[in-house]
């Protein structure tokens, strides 16, 4: 579903935005010259993204996000550039010259802690509108496969940057199942932000002991820095190793590894582009251009992300939440990482376009997660889901794709 660790690492600071925040709506438009390096504020989406939309796509196209402003969703960001108005929890400018404006929400205060399924059906209860698309998880689409049935029409990123950081003083390789098995019956504990949620429910499956968990993560790498090497983290590959080395004095440069949790069998797709199943053909036309857009934006970003990273700097905290605070120079470590690790990606399926679905991943996503939502939410899942049902590459250009 939504992001279960909500990266507020942030030099140890767990505050969740208080109600009253939700009251302070401002509005902005984008000012002053553009940074060193960033390209003049509208020019360049007014260039790249021409395919027209107007008539074709709702005016404005709405899409719901899975957290607050962040480098993982900037190929949305990028359609818009600079040029864009900036309110509480949104980011609205017109998306490219396509002829339509692009509104982008964000969530977890920004939706009252929704999901982005929840709010196609029922709305944002604090922007107050109804977005026509959203981006969760593949885990979230197939749990909420019959409450709020959605379609995924692209990803984001093809691998979860999810991770668990660990000391290589006290444990030299965590790469697979065994070895956490091993770290547990070494007196290694697992901090995570619950223990309900999927992947843990997997490993626990798996053999690694329930009691080596401990749950209540949300950003605060306290235990991990003073655990002497004991405790092993969940995170981020495009967060915490930035937030650990540049933000918590305590930790500064001391050796530090991570494995991306993925690798341990269950490899979903954590920011997907969905649309409401009862829209998906009614808004095919739309879909059909919007996508590649969407394709090339991500494309345009790892290229030059100077723009967005500044756009994203200037949205977060101020527009989203006082915890949330995304620097240039973070967003230019998780832009990075993501390329290095993979989790940015051309697919391993459709003739390696990106932003394409592997079905045979989804099938095996599908058979890991239905016993775990059997317990944990009877009846929001249809147990008979395929996943033809819950994605889909029609919309999905062949010819773009990333290049490194």
């Amino acid at each position: 579903m939504k992001r279960v660790t909500p990266k507020l690492g942030r030099a140890f600071r767990t505050a969740v935005a208080s109600a009253s925040g939700l009251a302070m709506i401002a509005t902005t438009g984008v000012f002053g010259a553009p940074p060193a390096g960033a390209r003049p504020a509208e020019s360049f989406a007014a260039a790249a993204f021409t395919t027209k939309l107007a008539g074709v796509c709702p005016n404005p196209l709405i899409v719901q996000t899975n957290w607050l402003a962040e480098a993982d969703h900037a190929g949305l960001y990028e359609l818009i550039g600079a040029g864009g108005t900036m309110k509480q929890y949104s980011y609205e400018g017109p998306l490219g010259s396509t002829g339509i404006k692009l509104q982008i929400l964000a969530a977890g205060p920004g939706d009252a802690n929704l999901s982005a399924e929840a709010t196609m059906y029922s709305g944002n209860p604090v922007a107050r509108v109804t977005p026509q698309l959203g981006i969760d998880s593949s885990e979230g689409i197939i749990q909420t496969s019959k409450k709020f049935p959605t379609v995924g029409i692209m990803n984001l990123q093809d691998h979860d940057p999810q991770i668990f950081l660990y000391s290589p003083g006290t444990f030299k390789n965590l790469g697979t199942i065994a070895s956490l098995k091993a770290a547990a019956n070494s007196g290694g504990h697992f901090y995570v932000s619950s223990l309900t949620i999927p992947y843990v429910q997997y490993l626990i499956s798996k053999g690694v002991p329930q009691s080596s968990f401990i749950g209540g993560y949300a950003g605060d790498l306290e235990k991990f820095v003073t655990g002497q090497g004991k405790i092993i983290n969940q995170g981020y590959a495009d967060a915490e190793p930035w937030e650990l080395a540049h933000e918590i004095s305590a930790w500064g440069s001391k050796p530090l590894k991570f494995t991306l949790i993925y690798k341990y069998g269950l490899d979903d797709y954590p920011t997907t582009l969905l649309v409401a199943k009862g829209q998906e053909q009614k808004m095919a036309p739309c879909l059909q251009k919007f996508v590649p857009l969407v394709q090339k934006g991500l494309v345009d970003y790892f290229k030059n992300p100077t723009t967005v990273d500044n756009v994203l700097a200037k949205i977060n905290p101020k527009y989203s939440a006082s915890y949330w605070q995304t620097p240039v120079a973070e967003s230019k470590f998780s832009e990075q990482a993501q390329l290095k690790e993979g989790i940015a990606e051309n697919s391993s399926a459709d003739g390696g376009a990106l932003g394409a679905f592997n079905l045979n991943r989804v099938e095996q996503n599908i058979k890991i997660l239905l016993p775990i939502y059997k317990v944990q939410s009877p009846g929001t899942y249809n147990p008979a889901v395929t996943p033809a049902e819950i994605v889909t590459n029609r919309f999905i250009d062949q010819k773009i794709r990333l290049e490194k």
